[in-house]
């Protein structure tokens, strides 16, 4: 169907960088999927920098990307776009520092001002930080029209056990499409592989350790990390795995624009994040038939107790980690892989992780359905 452009919903997404991080990539997926749908949208990068994923943005976006560093002049430039171009809606993905903006928006008469939360956060916060935190999140409650939360263990991390009391606060899963995944059978290893950038939440210090401990357990195993490298955790990360490095059994690649190729590749996922909000490539790991094996943080139990394939550990005791894991890669070793991917990918085809079980409800809130 063709629209006109008085007929199109202006939307204005705000995000620090358009950097391949999950939010960024599930927002440009959503996009893609829905681009015939009457929605224009407008981005606001908070950093004034350019993100690696800005070209594939402008594609399917129909609208402009705005580099407004936020500095003493931000507010002026912020005030002055939404008066010129009349956003239905804005969009905000940056945490609790959502509500400042959806403040103003309401003042320049923003009718749909949405909240996107996709992270329970850190265990330690000092006390101002924690006072900051309760005076943005009474500010959101007020300002915001909807405050979406990529799981129900988001919403319980930010606002308590009695969040479902509070009507604007709806948890909306992030949509996967299925990766197709041929699922041939080789004599090579078996591969174990980590996908996530190198950031404290991610674990990489503990997870090097796991993969010491599995590859001394068994000679057949071959694991890999993939994400953006940095300065710090790398190094260390690399310095730890380095006899196995120089071995060919552990190999550490930078990001990978490719996922879905790189998940064929993987007879187990493993994840030992700290903190999530939903962990997106466990669910692309079962949309591609592969077995999980994950830390017993919240959001990775609620995505099991949605969808089969995964393996919780509880705790960070290492032989826990080790007994588990050699289990699943002795299950891996002597299952029909074929079956594996057909049974992992019809449970994830009926869960609501599947795409066209969630982007409509986002579609609901911006009235573009």
């Amino acid at each position: 169907m063709d629209y006109s452009g008085k007929d199109k919903k202006r939307v204005l997404h705000i995000f620090g960088i358009l950097n391949r991080g999950g939010a960024e990539t599930r927002t440009l997926e959503f996009i893609r999927r829905n681009k015939d749908k009457p929605v224009i949208f407008d981005f606001i990068a908070l950093t004034g920098a350019k993100g690696v994923l800005d070209d594939d943005f402008r594609q399917v976006i129909g609208g402009e990307i705005y580099y407004m560093r936020l500095n003493s002049t931000f507010f002026f430039k912020y005030i002055k776009l939404l008066r010129k171009n009349k956003y239905d809606v804005v969009h905000s993905h940056v945490l609790m520092v959502s509500a400042l903006f959806l403040m103003i928006a309401w003042f320049a008469g923003v009718k749909t001002r949405i909240a996107h939360l996709r992270s329970t956060g850190t265990d330690t916060k000092s006390k101002l930080r924690s006072i900051r935190d309760a005076f943005l999140k009474r500010l959101m409650l007020i300002f915001a029209t909807n405050i979406v939360t990529v799981s129900e263990s988001v919403a319980k991390a930010i606002f308590g056990t009695g969040w479902s009391g509070y009507r604007k606060i709806k948890p909306i899963y992030n949509g996967f499409t299925l990766i197709e995944n041929p699922a041939v059978k080789s004599n090579r290893k078996v591969k174990i592989g980590h996908i996530g950038r190198f950031d404290p939440s991610k674990n990489h210090h503990f997870l090097s350790e796991i993969y010491k401990i599995i590859c001394d357990a068994d000679p057949d195993v071959l694991c890999t990390m993939t994400g953006r490298l940095d300065n710090n955790i790398y190094p260390a990360v690399s310095l730890t795995l380095k006899s196995l490095s120089n071995a060919g059994r552990v190999i550490i690649h930078s990001e990978n624009s490719n996922i879905p190729e790189e998940l064929r590749t993987y007879d187990i996922l493993i994840t030992t994040s700290l903190w999530e909000g939903l962990p997106g490539v466990i669910i692309e790991a079962l949309s591609a038939g592969v077995p999980v094996i994950a830390s017993g943080i919240e959001p990775n139990k609620e995505v099991a107790s949605k969808i089969s394939g995964i393996t919780i550990v509880e705790g960070w005791d290492k032989n826990d980690w080790k007994k588990q894991l050699v289990a699943l890669v002795n299950e891996v070793k002597t299952a029909d892989k074929a079956e594996t991917v057909k049974r992992l990918q019809a449970s994830f085809l009926a869960s609501p992780f599947y795409y066209q079980n969630t982007d409509n409800e986002m579609l609901k809130i911006y009235q573009a359905q």
